[in-house]
């Protein structure tokens, strides 16, 4: 019944709200009109109240009911004792308030939802509350003699118990009384027959369970009855349950013969059906015995049987049943399966060390987000946030000041057109966007010039979206960028607070080339007009609240992947600097040819990918086929590959042909070489024939191969320099700076040495963080492996992850050789990690191994702790470019280890 009802409810997208809106339709409302409870009645309330779950865990909304008595005031007559307690019970008893606010427009009664959160009313407080709301958890537990469900702040505890467990044995029984009562029940089972009217010699306890049978219909009572028994026992400590005597401990028997071997199979079925979540890995299911016991009375006539059943404790939760839980998917509303339910529930920031400041935690926000983290001493959210959208004291300040440069300039009128949206606002900021749409991973719809966001202080934030035709606004699109924008400051923001986004249409006037208020008959302008009043005043920002969601705007549209996401097993985000933001947010219109030159560290390869991003939603790319990501290495091009673009490798695009390609992305270019083919001309005329976009990305000082590689330095224009390291720590980034300095002096090979010199004038590393560079010479072959072993055995005892190491050789042929030595050494003493595989190549950097290859191979990717095995080069003259490039890959922690014969 619930997932019938489940799958009737719909997200509205065809209303004035630029929100979720969920329309369960007629309901019976009133608190006189709703004491005579009703079937129907009971069903419309379950189905509001799972919408208000479901808005609850996706970031909130509006539920839009419509009254069946045409003369309701909701000021008159209220919504109903039972809905109001059903509401309480959706935000676990606390203040309805905090998270629901009613309006009644017509005939129509709104209910705003506000995200649910698991910190406490103060934004940033510790988690006081579940990760989600559930009206069941579908989890059990026994406390003395009865069963009892688990609400969710009761299983959050359990289940972080419950994660800790390592063995199934784990779950011991916790008294003296408990094992004797145990014991009297196990010699109990053993018997074959027992008399009706006898009393067994031990009562019920937490342990044991009496179940007379109620029904003619054993097996369906024992069906029906079971399985909650058995998620409680499996829960607790385990248990025994007899089907066949009453609460005082005498045997009834049944009431009909049923064979035995049906009574078996149900009870197997019955506990079958319950799913054990596991922790430890094991996948086993629930661990059970079943005794069937005749019953007979003194004249040795039949009286039936009794069915015990002994279930054992389990390592890991025991469910009966789905939880009963709630969220928004697309357009639709699912109930959560036990694996998503379990994964949200459970879900705990990693631990980054102390090199990762927090600024998105999952202790304290909405249920969807996702961890955000910055590098330590790197500006954080809250910095950033006053470098790009400052709030003025006494005025509207308008951002960026580069952005609205170029709009006013393109655009005459703009500007007035905006100022007279602004009129009597007196603190706040407009942020202009050539597509905010963009800017939070949509597609640009291609009749939009610009959009504006309004957060001011009194007001509704408000989203102007520019437009050069309102005849091509329809209903079912003018919201749909407000609408998203709302649910990612919330979703990935973590706004905790009410918030909504009212969408504000203005046209262009062809006819002076002045912007203008659209006077047309247009499908939104009824809507548009009355837009003030469509939430409630509390939705209205305040002084108080623009910190706090400027915040979550700049975690929106700062926040990218961290390749940590995959190697730590969970997703999160790290930030852009503000270099990164400034280059992805070019108009690619305009820039569609593009040299980036960068220092080892700045973060080329993130610009590179967010780029690729911006190509697919800017030009509405229909396939991953129209965006090629270009580089020189495989185990590069296997950690980019994603779902919205080609990754292949110079030789790759050179054999093969890309007829569907438009936009090109080329990714450590310095390395690339022209005598086996001119791959930039080749990428330039594919681009040019199909007017796309073309951006080159280079770092000429750390060029590792003494070739052509088939740019000519004078033409590299247009330029951007990113000269802030953000991925090494101080004391390895002062090396880079020596070794950089180093290849300007020596000019061993064919670079742009002027632009260089430049670059480097201009480095900086943008935090303070220490790091470590640890630097070994004249060693053995057998001391080097030693020394790795040893540390890489420290480095796991105090908390690192093999996925966190690499080990760089010179040569692939060194790389093998020194395999051959390290590998049993690092077996023997990481025997007791369990794993299977603890050595991998650079193609397994995402995987959780010790990546062990050469520099060439590990070049644009990067781990927190390095190893550099005896640099040497064969071409003397790139040996610092080739050095430079494998220091340049460790995060916070180096070793570069000499043998006897060094090379400089």
């Amino acid at each position: 019944k619930t997932a019938s009802r489940c799958s009737q409810l719909l997200i509205d997208l065809n209303t004035n709200y630029p929100d979720v809106v969920v329309d369960i339709g007629k309901i019976c409302l009133g608190k006189n009109s709703r004491k005579k409870s009703s079937s129907i009645q009971k069903s419309k309330r379950n189905v509001l109240s799972i919408a208000v779950y479901a808005l609850l865990n996706s970031g909130g909304g509006i539920v839009r009911m419509e009254s069946e008595d045409r003369n309701y005031c909701f000021q008159e007559h209220g919504i109903g004792e039972d809905i109001e307690r059903s509401l309480r019970d959706c935000v676990s008893g606390n203040k309805t308030s905090e998270y629901f606010t009613w309006m009644q427009k017509g005939s129509n009664l709104l209910l705003f939802v506000k995200t649910w959160s698991c910190g406490g009313p103060e934004q940033g407080s510790a988690a006081t509350k579940p990760r989600l709301c559930s009206l069941s958890t579908g989890l059990f537990y026994r406390s003395d003699t009865s069963v009892y469900p688990m609400t969710s702040t009761e299983a959050v505890a359990f289940l972080r118990k419950k994660s800790r467990a390592k063995c199934h044995n784990e779950n011991g029984l916790s008294t003296k009384r408990a094992r004797v009562t145990f014991n009297a029940a196990a010699r109990f089972m053993k018997r074959d027959k027992v008399l009706v009217g006898e009393v067994l010699g031990f009562t019920e306890t937490m342990h044991i369970e009496f179940k007379e049978y109620s029904t003619k219909n054993i097996l369906e009572y024992i069906k029906r009855c079971l399985p909650k028994y058995v998620s409680a026992f499996a829960n607790t400590e385990g248990g025994y349950l007899f089907f066949g005597v009453d609460d005082d401990g005498k045997v009834t028997g049944t009431h009909s013969n049923v064979e035995k071997e049906a009574l078996e199979q149900t009870a197997a079925d019955a506990i079958g059906s319950t799913s054990v979540h596991h922790f430890c890995g094991s996948g086993a299911g629930v661990q059970f015995q079943t005794h069937i016991l005749d019953v007979y009375d003194r004249a040795g006539c039949s009286q039936g049987c009794v069915c015990a059943v002994r279930i054992e404790p389990s390592c890991c939760p025991v469910f009966n049943g789905d939880p009963e839980s709630w969220m928004v998917t697309g357009h639709k509303i699912e109930r959560l399966s036990i694996s998503k339910w379990m994964k949200l529930m459970t879900a705990a920031d990693p631990d980054l060390a102390d090199n990762f400041r927090t600024q998105l935690s999952l202790a304290n926000g909405p249920p969807l987000i996702k961890p955000v983290y910055c590098k330590a001493e790197l500006p954080c959210a809250a910095e950033l946030q006053e470098c790009l959208y400052p709030v003025g004291s006494n005025e509207i300040i308008w951002k960026p000041e580069s952005i609205c440069t170029n709009l006013f300039s393109e655009y005459p009128g703009l500007e007035d057109l905006l100022k007279k949206q602004l009129h009597g606002l007196t603190r706040g900021v407009l942020i202009l966007s050539r597509s905010w749409a963009v800017d939070i991973g949509l597609q640009k719809n291609q009749d939009v010039v610009c959009d504006a966001l309004l957060v001011a202080d009194s007001e509704y934030p408000v989203l102007f979206t520019v437009v050069r035709d309102a005849s091509c606004v329809t209903s079912g699109n003018w919201k749909e960028t407000a609408r998203a924008l709302k649910q990612k400051l919330v979703n990935d923001g973590g706004y905790t607070s009410r918030v909504c986004v009212i969408s504000q249409i203005l046209q262009l006037n062809d006819t002076n080339d002045q912007m203008g208020i659209a006077e047309n008959d247009v499908p939104w302008q009824e809507a548009q007009s009355d837009s003030t009043s469509l939430y409630p005043k509390n939705y209205i920002l305040t002084a108080r609240d623009i910190p706090a969601f400027l915040r979550a705007l700049v975690i929106v549209v700062l926040s990218f992947k961290s390749y940590l996401s995959d190697s730590l097993g969970c997703e999160i985000f790290n930030l852009l600097t503000l270099k990164q933001y400034e280059l992805i947010s070019n108009n690619l219109h305009k820039v569609r040819k593009q040299f980036v030159l960068g220092l080892p560290g700045t973060g080329k390869t993130i610009v590179a990918l967010k780029i690729i991003e911006r190509i697919k939603n800017t030009f509405c790319c229909s396939s991953k086929e129209e965006i090629l990501y270009i580089c020189e290495n495989q185990p590069l091009r296997d950690f980019v590959g994603n779902e919205i673009c080609q990754a292949v490798t110079r030789v790759a695009f050179l054999k093969d042909n890309f007829p569907h390609v438009k936009h090109i992305v080329v990714d450590e270019a310095q390395n690339f070489r022209r005598d086996e083919g001119d791959w930039y001309q080749r990428a330039r005329s594919i681009v040019k024939e199909r007017d796309g976009v073309f951006w080159v990305f280079l770092d000429f000082f750390q060029t590792t191969y003494p070739y052509n590689c088939g740019l000519d330095f004078s033409k590299l224009y247009p330029q951007e320099w990113m000269t802030k390291v953000v991925r090494n720590a101080k004391h390895i980034y002062d090396n880079m700076l020596s070794r950089m300095s180093k290849i300007l002096k020596e000019r061993n090979i064919v670079v742009p040495y002027k632009v260089l010199e430049r670059l480097l004038n201009q480095a900086e590393c943008a935090h303070s963080l220490s790091g470590d560079y640890i630097e070994k010479e004249n060693m053995e072959a057998d001391e080097v492996a030693e020394y790795v072993t040893k540390h890489c055995k420290s480095y796991i005892e105090q908390g690192y992850r093999l996925k966190d190491i690499a080990i760089l050789c010179s040569t692939w042929l060194a790389a093998q050789e020194f395999r051959l030595i390290l590998q049993p050494q690092l077996e023997r003493q990481l025997s007791k990690s369990r794993v299977r595989k603890i050595v991998g190549l650079a193609e397994d950097v995402l995987k959780d191994v010790i990546v062990l290859d050469s520099i060439r191979r590990f070049s644009g990717l990067e781990r927190r702790i390095v190893f550099v095995i005896h640099p040497y080069a064969q071409q003397e003259q790139i040996f610092p470019s080739l050095l430079l490039c494998a220091v340049s890959r460790a995060n916070t922690k180096l070793h570069l280890l000499y043998q006897e014969e060094r090379y400089f």
